[in-house]
């Protein structure tokens, strides 16, 4: 993206050498764009607040002559004075900012290294949201500044259902918020450990809602790089929604870079150590049951981690394909195709991934039924390949025959196998309960790690509140349609179309 106007080079701008590379640094490019939107979604709400206006005008003339009350009669007077009543209501809620006591906590449904989140209700509208809390001098102190940026980047961008929605974003001197829409079936994860092998039909079904939702992220030209299937929820009817964007950003961190490449390194003299698929399975069940939380564990594994990723090297969208290619394994078998008994272990099979990755195969009859079809186990070998060979677009996975049949255009409107069994639109029975000493023993790893990030020095230099400037979103305006960029009325994509 180029700073300046249409046909202006550097050279024309007459900046100094100095001035050209600040202006091309990833910062002041995101900056440049946050102001644009900024702008743009500042006359959105400012043009749909006229129409809006508008028309609850025209309609409160059209009701009154329809009743055929005069200006001049007491009672249209009243009402009258009632109606500007209510349009002072409106004008105080867009002036007001917003903040988090306008918001009832209902329960705790989430919980990081980071920062805690909550199903809320936003009290004058009413919308239930799941708002995420994080410190900002944790955030600064732990480099992460940059992935709650692009999260939020991410969730403003888009109105597709296959991504988690954003319906505002503020802040507090003290911490950072994202009101999302609330997915109330939990994790895949959570569906996952539940489920076991899933039946090939009802893993098609998943992975292609999986690639969908993947292929809307890499349109908005972003690459996740850490998909797993706790990073997909489920919705009310029973559908994938794609969520945690934080690592979704051009060049991943240096110090998480060296980090990576450190623990390939410790292991490349490991030998490795050959097991059963059921072995292999009975293992991984009893690491779960073990540590629950075993993907948020500080000493977890990246089992989904792209080899590329991992080393450092140069990679392209097609990294998130290798992921998917290792969910849909675990679909199908029962463990994701590099797990160990240890993280050592784990880390050893990455390092050796082409000598590890084998065809699940079971011998005893009543587990024939888990045996992968040989269109299946080429379709896995298909995305968990070399980078030169593996697949790298959504229309190479609708070509292969494994997703034969599969409604690519209508998916969501397909029932799905399974569907939340919801009481409410409060219902928090998918999610861990914080309430619960058994639920808050598979955290403990999670509050270790917070221990940990306490205990990290402070940084020496200073704490900037402008790196933080276009992180607002969404306005107190006219309830749940209120939300600029990321949702609109029709009567405001009309308001929108005369600035132009």
């Amino acid at each position: 993206m180029s700073t300046f106007a249409p046909g202006t080079t550097l050279k024309q701008s007459g900046l100094q050498m100095w001035e050209r590379e600040l202006i091309e640094t990833p910062e002041v490019k995101r900056k440049s764009t946050v102001a644009q939107l900024y702008f743009l979604d500042y006359y959105f709400q400012a043009l749909g607040y006229i129409a809006s206006r508008k028309e609850r005008r025209a309609k409160f003339d059209a009701d009154t002559k329809l009743r055929m009350l005069s200006p001049t009669s007491p009672e249209y007077v009243k009402e009258f004075k009632s109606y500007c009543g209510r349009e002072r209501v409106v004008l105080r809620r867009r002036r007001t900012k917003l903040k988090v006591d306008q918001f009832h906590i209902i329960a705790q449904v989430g919980q990081g290294g980071y920062g805690e989140v909550f199903l809320a209700r936003k009290q004058d509208s009413g919308e239930v949201c799941a708002l995420k809390k994080m410190k900002k001098r944790t955030l600064f102190k732990m480099d992460e500044i940059r992935h709650v940026l692009v999260e939020r980047d991410i969730l403003t961008a888009t109105k597709t259902p296959w991504l988690v929605r954003l319906l505002y974003a503020f802040q507090d001197p003290e911490h950072v918020y994202l009101a999302m829409e609330y997915v109330p079936g939990g994790d895949f994860r959570t569906l996952l450990n539940n489920s076991g092998v899933l039946k090939e039909e009802h893993a098609r079904f998943y992975i292609c809602e999986m690639f969908a939702a993947v292929n809307e992220l890499h349109r908005l030209g972003y690459i996740h790089r850490d998909l797993k299937p706790e990073n997909f929820l489920v919705d009310g009817t029973g559908h994938v929604k794609l969520t945690d964007f934080g690592l979704a950003t051009g060049a991943l961190s240096p110090k998480l870079i060296e980090s990576l490449k450190v623990k390939l390194d410790k292991v490349k003299d490991n030998q490795l150590i050959h097991r059963s698929t059921l072995e292999r399975r009975s293992l991984y069940r009893s690491v779960r049951v073990a540590d629950p939380r075993y993907a948020d564990s500080v000493v977890g594994s990246p089992d989904y981690m792209a080899p590329e990723v991992l080393r450092g090297k140069p990679y392209t969208y097609s990294v998130d394909y290798w992921s998917l290619g290792c969910i849909l394994f675990e679909f199908l078998a029962g463990f994701p195709p590099f797990s160990g008994g240890t993280p050592e272990e784990t880390w050893t099979n990455l390092k050796n991934w082409t000598k590890v990755l084998r065809r699940p195969e079971y011998d005893r009859p009543e587990d024939l039924i888990f045996n992968l079809t040989d269109i299946a186990w080429d379709a896995v070998t298909r995305l968990i390949a070399h980078a030169s060979v593996r697949h790298s677009s959504l229309d190479q996975v609708t070509s292969h025959p494994f997703f034969a049949g599969a409604h690519w255009d209508d998916l969501r409107n397909v029932p799905a196998p399974f569907v939340p069994a919801l009481d409410s639109e409060i219902d928090t029975g998918y999610y861990d309960d914080f309430t619960s000493i058994e639920d808050m023993a598979k955290y403990a790893e999670v509050k270790e790690k917070q221990r940990n990030v306490e205990k990290v020095k402070e940084k020496e230099e200073q704490f900037g509140r402008g790196v933080w400037v276009g992180f607002t979103f969404g306005k107190n305006g006219l309830g749940a349609n209120s939300r600029g960029l990321g949702g609109s009325t029709e009567s405001d994509e009309n308001a929108l179309a005369t600035i132009f």
